[in-house]
C-alpha cells in the first residue's frame, strides 16, 4: 500500500513539473510574441514618424524650389519644434535663408511701408544665418559669412534699421576665409559700387566671382545692376565686357536689362562722347558691333522701326572713328545728317556735333 501511494506521489510530482514547464513555456511564448508585438508597433510608429518627417522636408525643398521662402521656413520650423537638432531641417532652413536672402523683395500695398514689411522677414534671415555660421565649417561657413554681410546690407537699404559696415565687415572676413568664395565676392563687388567704393576694386571682385563658374545667374544679376547703379568712369566699359562675355557664352539676358544697358552705354542722350567712346572702346570694335545688335534685339518688337535703324548707323559711324578710319567715320555722319535734317532731336544734335568734331580735325 505505501509502495503504491509512493508511486503515485512520483507520478504527481512528475505531473506537476510537466504542468509547471508547460506553463512556464507558454508564458514565455506569450512574452515572446508580447515583445514581438511590441516591437512591431514601435517599428510601425518610427517607420510612420520617418514617413512623416520626410515628407515634411520634401514639402520644405519644394517650398524653396518655388520661392516660398516664409512656408519653408514654416515647415522646417515645424520639424525643429519637435526635434531642435534635427539635421535636415537645419541644413534645409539655412538654404532656404540663403536663397531668401539672394532673391529678397517685398510688395508694398497702399498706405504700408517697405521698411515695416521687411523687417520681421528678415529678422527670421539673420537670425538662421547668424545660427548656422556657428555650426559650419570652411567653404559653406563662407557661404553663410557672405549673405550674413548681405542680410545687414538689405537691413540697412531696404528695412532702414542698420548703420555702419556690418555688411562689409562680413563679405571681408568671408574673403579671408574663402578668397575665391563667389557670393563674397560678387556681394563685396555690388556693395561697393552701390556705394561709392573703388571702381577698380569691385570690378576684380565681380569678375572674380564670375571666374568661379558658380551661381552664375546671381552673380551676373549683381554685376550688371551695381555697373548700372554707379554713374562713374569705368561702369560702362564693365557693363558692355558682361554683355559681350554673355553674349559669347550663351547667357540669358532679359529684354528689361538689354534695354537699360543700352540706353546706359550707347544711348544718344548721354551725357558726353567720351562716355560712349568708353563704351565702344570697352572689346575689339567686332565684338563691341556684335554685342551692340544683340542688345539691340530688345527693341525686335517695338512700333518705330526706323529710329532704331538711324541709331544703329550712328554706332557704326562711331565705331569708324575709334577704329581710326576718320574718313569712312565722317562720310557716314554726313550721311546721317541728310537724313535727319528734318528730324530735330538728340540723335540729330549727336551726329552734328560728331560731323562739326571730325570735320575740325581735318581742317
Amino acid at each position: 500500500m505505501e509502495e503504491q501511494e509512493s508511486k503515485a506521489e512520483t507520478r504527481s510530482g512528475k505531473t506537476w513539473a510537466f504542468i509547471n514547464t508547460w506553463v512556464g513555456r507558454t508564458t514565455a511564448i506569450i512574452g515572446l510574441i508580447a515583445s514581438l508585438a511590441g516591437g512591431v508597433t514601435w517599428w510601425a510608429a518610427h517607420y510612420r514618424r520617418h514617413a512623416e518627417l520626410q515628407s515634411q522636408l520634401d514639402l520644405g525643398r519644394t517650398q524653396v524650389a518655388h520661392g516660398d521662402y516664409p512656408g519653408a521656413f514654416q515647415t522646417y520650423g515645424a520639424i525643429l519644434k519637435a526635434d531642435p537638432l534635427d539635421r535636415s531641417a537645419l541644413d534645409g532652413q539655412l538654404n532656404a535663408a540663403m536663397l531668401w536672402d539672394e532673391n529678397f523683395s517685398v510688395s508694398v500695398p497702399e498706405g504700408q511701408s517697405a521698411e515695416d514689411l521687411a523687417a520681421p522677414s528678415l529678422d527670421q534671415i539673420l537670425t538662421t544665418l547668424e545660427a548656422g555660421l556657428v555650426r559650419t565649417r570652411g567653404e559653406r561657413a563662407a557661404d553663410v559669412q557672405a549673405h550674413l554681410g548681405w542680410a545687414h546690407w538689405l537691413n540697412q537699404h531696404i528695412a532702414a534699421r542698420e548703420s555702419g559696415s556690418a555688411a562689409e565687415q562680413n563679405f571681408r572676413a568671408a574673403l579671408a576665409s574663402d578668397p575665391k568664395n563667389v557670393y563674397a565676392n560678387a556681394m563685396l563687388g555690388n556693395w561697393m559700387l552701390q556705394n561709392g567704393g573703388d571702381i577698380a576694386e569691385a570690378s576684380s571682385h565681380l569678375d572674380t566671382a564670375v571666374s568661379t563658374g558658380k551661381a552664375r545667374p546671381f552673380v551676373r544679376e549683381l554685376q550688371i545692376g551695381g555697373y548700372l547703379s554707379d554713374d562713374v568712369r569705368g561702369a560702362r566699359a564693365g557693363l558692355i565686357k558682361a554683355a559681350n562675355d554673355m553674349r559669347r557664352n550663351g547667357e540669358p539676358l532679359d529684354s528689361d536689362s538689354r534695354r537699360r544697358i543700352l540706353d546706359f552705354c550707347c544711348g544718344v542722350v548721354i551725357p558726353s562722347h567720351a562716355e560712349l567712346v568708353e563704351s565702344l572702346s570697352a572689346v575689339p570694335p567686332a565684338d563691341s558691333w556684335q554685342t551692340y545688335i544683340w542688345l539691340d534685339e530688345a527693341r525686335a518688337g517695338d512700333a518705330d522701326t526706323e529710329t532704331p535703324a538711324l541709331e544703329r548707323s550712328f554706332i557704326q559711324a562711331n565705331l569708324l572713328e575709334i577704329s581710326g578710319q576718320a574718313q569712312q567715320s565722317l562720310a557716314q555722319y554726313r550721311s546721317l545728317q541728310g537724313q535727319l535734317a528734318q528730324r530735330p532731336g538728340s540723335l540729330k544734335d549727336a551726329v552734328d556735333a560728331s560731323v562739326a568734331r571730325l570735320s575740325h580735325r581735318a581742317g
